[in-house]
């Protein structure tokens, strides 16, 4: 089986023939991607609100229970000790994504790079929707125009954010 998304979008890509642009290492774009990588910042923030998403996978309560047994297992932390934590945490990832819009060199913010899409997209727009499930993430203006953009392939859990 294919378990990893890159591994998925390689074989997709090789399968339908399709030429994505490599991602660019862009410093800008790493240093956000590096930040919403941080297990012990974005695990305490996403791992317990995804099983509370209207999802097939988290509709079976085996699921949720092999999900937060396998992360338990790997040590990450599955949320922070106090709200004032995840409050606080939540404050930073808002600073984070302020950045973003100038990140955008799309035509219209459509897309990382003014060439348009590319793997920098695909690996960013993971996290932006998973930052979905927050309440209290503030996506600017052209970062919400942007995860909007993909259309329905990219789901939008803002209206389920716990």
């Amino acid at each position: 089986g294919m378990a990893e998304s890159l591994e998925i979008c390689s074989f997709l890509i090789a399968r339908h023939e399709l030429v994505v642009p490599c991602a660019t290492g862009r410093s800008d774009v790493r240093g956000l991607v590096d930040y919403l990588l941080d297990k012990n910042v974005m695990n305490p923030l996403t791992l317990t609100r995804l099983t509370k998403m209207p999802v097939a996978d988290w509709a079976d309560p085996r699921d949720v229970t092999y999900h937060f047994w396998k992360h338990t297992k790997k040590g990450d932390l599955l949320f922070f000790d106090t709200p004032e934590q995840d409050a606080a945490a939540i404050a930073a990832l808002n600073a984070k994504l302020a950045e973003l819009p100038a990140m955008l060199k799309g035509e219209n913010c459509s897309s990382v790079n003014s060439w348009g899409w590319g793997m920098d997209d695909v690996l960013l727009l993971a996290w932006l929707r998973r930052l979905t499930c927050i309440k209290g993430v503030d996506l600017p203006q052209p970062v919400a125009a942007y995860l909007s953009g993909v259309g329905k392939q990219v789901v939008d859990y803002k209206k389920h954010a716990v």
